[in-house]
Protein backbone atom coordinates (compact mmCIF):
# COMPACT_ATOMS: atom_id res chain seq x y z
CA UNK A 1 0.00 0.00 0.00
CA UNK A 2 1.24 3.46 -0.68
CA UNK A 3 1.53 5.74 2.28
CA UNK A 4 -1.39 7.85 1.04
CA UNK A 5 -3.87 4.95 1.02
CA UNK A 6 -6.21 4.77 3.96
CA UNK A 7 -8.86 2.26 4.91
CA UNK A 8 -11.45 1.42 7.54
CA UNK A 9 -11.93 -2.19 8.55
CA UNK A 10 -14.48 -3.87 10.78
CA UNK A 11 -12.35 -6.99 11.28
CA UNK A 12 -9.73 -5.42 13.52
CA UNK A 13 -7.22 -4.61 10.78
CA UNK A 14 -5.75 -1.14 11.18
CA UNK A 15 -2.96 0.82 9.54
CA UNK A 16 -0.89 0.12 12.63
CA UNK A 17 -1.31 -3.68 12.65
CA UNK A 18 -1.90 -4.51 8.96
CA UNK A 19 1.55 -6.08 8.61
CA UNK A 20 0.64 -8.78 11.15
CA UNK A 21 -2.08 -10.02 8.77
CA UNK A 22 0.16 -10.12 5.69
CA UNK A 23 1.36 -13.59 4.65
CA UNK A 24 3.88 -14.87 2.15
CA UNK A 25 1.75 -14.97 -1.02
CA UNK A 26 0.49 -18.37 -2.11
CA UNK A 27 -1.82 -19.34 -4.99
CA UNK A 28 -5.40 -20.58 -4.64
CA UNK A 29 -8.19 -21.15 -7.12
CA UNK A 30 -10.83 -18.41 -6.87
CA UNK A 31 -14.34 -18.56 -8.28
CA UNK A 32 -15.34 -15.03 -9.36
CA UNK A 33 -18.98 -16.08 -8.83
CA UNK A 34 -20.29 -13.95 -11.69
CA UNK A 35 -21.57 -16.82 -13.87
CA UNK A 36 -19.40 -15.50 -16.73
CA UNK A 37 -15.80 -15.79 -15.60
CA UNK A 38 -14.19 -19.16 -15.06
CA UNK A 39 -12.34 -19.79 -11.79
CA UNK A 40 -8.71 -18.70 -11.92
CA UNK A 41 -5.59 -18.67 -9.83
CA UNK A 42 -5.09 -15.69 -7.51
CA UNK A 43 -2.62 -15.09 -4.71
CA UNK A 44 -3.60 -14.84 -1.04
CA UNK A 45 -1.57 -11.96 0.42
CA UNK A 46 -3.44 -11.18 3.66
CA UNK A 47 -5.47 -13.39 6.01
CA UNK A 48 -7.99 -12.28 8.60
CA UNK A 49 -7.31 -15.44 10.64
CA UNK A 50 -4.16 -17.58 11.02
CA UNK A 51 -5.71 -20.34 8.87
CA UNK A 52 -6.65 -19.37 5.30
CA UNK A 53 -9.78 -21.53 5.57
CA UNK A 54 -11.21 -19.29 8.31
CA UNK A 55 -12.52 -15.77 7.84
CA UNK A 56 -11.74 -13.69 4.80
CA UNK A 57 -8.59 -13.38 2.74
CA UNK A 58 -7.30 -10.59 0.51
CA UNK A 59 -6.19 -11.82 -2.89
CA UNK A 60 -4.27 -10.40 -5.82
CA UNK A 61 -5.29 -11.27 -9.37
CA UNK A 62 -2.16 -11.03 -11.56
CA UNK A 63 -4.13 -11.48 -14.79
CA UNK A 64 -6.27 -8.39 -14.21
CA UNK A 65 -3.90 -6.61 -11.80
CA UNK A 66 -6.72 -6.19 -9.28
CA UNK A 67 -7.23 -6.97 -5.62
CA UNK A 68 -10.14 -8.68 -3.96
CA UNK A 69 -11.65 -10.20 -0.87
CA UNK A 70 -12.47 -13.90 -0.96
CA UNK A 71 -14.20 -16.32 1.37
CA UNK A 72 -13.33 -19.97 1.85
CA UNK A 73 -16.41 -22.07 1.06
CA UNK A 74 -15.03 -25.56 1.68
CA UNK A 75 -12.58 -28.14 0.35
CA UNK A 76 -10.03 -25.49 -0.59
CA UNK A 77 -12.52 -23.57 -2.72
CA UNK A 78 -12.78 -19.80 -2.48
CA UNK A 79 -15.37 -17.36 -3.81
CA UNK A 80 -14.54 -13.77 -4.67
CA UNK A 81 -16.69 -11.40 -2.62
CA UNK A 82 -15.44 -8.09 -4.05
CA UNK A 83 -12.88 -6.96 -6.61
CA UNK A 84 -11.13 -3.59 -6.32
CA UNK A 85 -8.31 -1.67 -8.00
CA UNK A 86 -6.22 -1.32 -4.82
CA UNK A 87 -5.12 -3.20 -1.74
CA UNK A 88 -6.46 -0.45 0.54
CA UNK A 89 -9.92 -0.69 -1.06
CA UNK A 90 -9.88 -4.48 -0.62
CA UNK A 91 -9.11 -4.13 3.10
CA UNK A 92 -11.72 -1.38 3.34
CA UNK A 93 -14.27 -3.69 1.66
CA UNK A 94 -13.83 -6.55 4.12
Amino acid sequence: MSRGDSFANFHGITAENVRSFVVDPFPVRINPDDLETTPRQMWIVLQECPAPTEGYVVVYDPCHETWGVAEHVGRGDYVLVISTPSLAKAIDGM
